[in-house]
């Protein structure tokens, strides 16, 4: 994919006044008494998750290179001239990948203050990256190039940065200025219908209490609870928050098995880590590693109003025994109120086909594995276990295998299998 003009898509303002139009949209949308029965601070929250825009934090780059083909003109005749022709050979490719978190939209907007001459890249995922072909670069080119794209990138994200924190930071105010505009008529009604001789009709679709929907942004976050519950309900993830977290991690898999050698020392630990960047960004910094959970200590913890609402743990693949154990080692870490986890499998330099031949029998002889419940694609395996001390209580299990070689044998940096 060529890379495309950055910065210079959508005008920031228009954004920003068709998110604030949007939320005065939704306000005016719900009945009085639905609006003015609703905490204001929990309100105001709702909003901000739904409609606020977050900021773009880039992340540390990386250089991914590698041989390609590029045209070039083809000079022929007397005078040498160009006739029109091109021919294909052989260069290099250099791509700049970085790592970010925020909205990744914001990569195609114009601030207040913006110049005539944007930078390019390509944004995918949670990956912006720009990409030079040469057919004899030198280091000098190389980072010249890439220092240059980087230096753009923050020029124009600090242009961006005040309209969108500015935006962000008077949600509240908008909110609390229509819910007084409206708790003011809502006065100015009763008011009026006490003095009335007649009696009012009453109205069947008037709702006591204000739920709020789940939030239609990329960002992943758990339903606010009802306005003033007797008893505030518990967050759960659903199975399609569940399939999102599944899916990021994936594709947070694809770019490290597209770029093995950036990756090729890292240990258990540090390979968790790197999931730890676009899960922050959906889950509002709430995605957490080794944090101490019931039984034991998982690698990646999510948790939503002070509750677990997904576990993951990451090995490296070392056999049938070892992944027995791993599965052991999840379901201890699990209370009795989780019922979502995962485990990600690691292959260094071990024949991948047998290792994902291994998976499905392996943990379909775990005493507490109750059925195995499909693939997503070739790599992605789908089960559901019961507690150990309630077997009524299910929860699932999904494994994600993802092949990231290591350096050869010998090289004591990299675990070993």
């Amino acid at each position: 994919m060529a890379d495309e003009l950055l910065f210079c898509k959508y005008d920031l303002s228009l954004v920003i006044e068709n998110q604030r139009a949007a939320l005065l949209k939704e306000l005016d949308a719900m009945s009085d008494s639905r609006l003015l029965n609703t905490d204001l601070a929990e309100l105001q929250s709702y909003m901000k998750q739904k409609y606020q825009l977050e900021m773009i934090e880039l992340g540390e780059p990386s250089i991914d290179e590698g041989r390609t083909k590029m045209q070039v003109g083809r000079y022929g005749g007397f005078h040498r001239g160009y006739d029109g022709g091109a021919v294909s050979v052989d260069a290099q490719r250099y791509t700049l990948e970085i790592p970010f978190t925020g909205d990744k939209d914001l990569f195609f907007c114009r601030g207040s203050t913006f110049n005539m001459n944007p930078p390019r890249g390509t944004v995918k995922g949670t990956i912006i990256a720009t990409t030079m072909v040469e057919r004899q670069p030198t280091a000098d080119q190389v980072n010249a190039t890439f220092e240059r794209f980087l230096k753009d990138l923050d020029e124009h994200l600090g242009w961006l940065r005040p309209a969108v924190v500015g935006w962000n930071e008077s949600i509240s105010a908008v909110v609390d200025s229509n819910v007084k505009a409206r708790r003011a008529r809502a006065d100015q009604t009763g008011a009026v219908a006490s003095g009335l001789k007649f009696a009012l009709k009453q109205r069947n679709d008037r709702a006591a209490t204000f739920a709020a929907p789940v939030a239609s942004r990329k960002k992943i976050a758990p339903q606010l609870p009802q306005a003033r519950p007797v008893a505030p309900p518990e967050p759960a993830l659903s199975d399609a928050i569940y399939r999102d977290i599944l899916d990021t991690l994936q594709q947070m898999a694809e770019v490290m098995e597209r770029s093995p050698h950036a990756y090729a020392d890292m240990d258990e630990e540090t390979l968790r880590f790197q999931f730890l960047v676009p899960l922050n960004a959906k889950f509002e910094g709430e995605a957490r590693g080794e944090v101490f959970n019931y039984g034991g200590k998982t690698d990646i913890l999510i948790t939503s109003q002070g509750r677990n609402i997904f576990i993951g743990e990451c090995k490296i693949w070392k056999g049938e025994k070892a992944l027995s154990e791993a599965i052991d080692q999840v379901l201890g870490y699990l209370s009795w109120r989780d019922t979502k986890a995962a485990i990600f499998l690691f292959n260094r330099n071990r024949s991948f086909s047998n290792v994902l031949e291994k998976i499905r029998p392996t943990v379909e002889k775990h005493p507490q594995c109750t059925s195995f419940d499909g693939k997503c694609g070739e790599t992605e395996f789908a089960f559901t276990f019961a507690r150990i001390d309630d077997a009524s209580r299910k929860l699932k299990l999904t494994l994600l295998a993802f092949d990231v070689p290591g350096h050869v044998e010998g090289d004591s940096s990299t675990r070993r299998l």
